[in-house]
């Protein structure tokens, strides 16, 4: 996927450490919001991208340090991993950052199915039955999840390995 936002160069632990000493429970590390859209529909294609460039302008400064790091799909000829349409995505790894971009997506995703799931280091549970959905709830293609292993995406690391739940706040330490 193509990084619309990133991480702060000067200091990435920005995007990654809440100001408020907040955590989420293990083992959530961080969230996904996967907002879907039909590619070759003029409509839909539109009211994410919208939705996105609205994301971007109401958020500046969290988008500016890597808070909320955005990514779309380099080209709408195909979809990847168990979704079935294609989708942008905004990943949050502080509490407080999370209340918020939860709270504006269910007032502003409109038309649009957003997916929301923690990163536990087991995808398959992180997408179903502990995750959340505003709008439709769309099928998930479940066979294309990676087994449980405890392992996680690097956050906001494009094209990163996948890390050890219990790694990730000594990792993010390190960026």
């Amino acid at each position: 996927m193509e990084y619309v936002t990133n991480l702060s160069k000067e200091d990435p632990s920005i995007a990654t450490t809440s100001k408020f000493n907040l955590e989420f429970t293990y083992p959530v590390q961080y969230y996904d919001f996967h907002v879907y859209y039909v590619a070759h529909n003029k409509t839909s294609v539109e009211e994410s991208t919208n939705l996105r460039n609205k994301l971007l302008l109401d958020f500046p400064e969290y988008c500016s340090n890597g808070s909320i790091l955005v990514k779309k799909l380099y080209t709408d000829d195909h979809v990847i991993g168990p979704h079935i349409t294609h989708f942008w995505e905004a990943d949050v790894a502080r509490p407080e950052v999370f209340i918020e971009v939860l709270s504006w997506f269910q007032l502003n995703h409109g038309n649009l199915s957003v997916l929301i799931h923690p990163q536990t280091g087991d995808d398959l549970t992180d997408h179903t039955s502990s995750a959340l959905w505003l709008g439709d709830k769309l099928p998930l293609i479940v066979e294309h999840l990676p087994p449980k292993d405890g392992s996680i995406p690097e956050f906001g690391v494009k094209g990163g390995d996948r890390i050890p739940v219990e790694n990730f706040k000594s990792h993010k330490r390190r960026f």
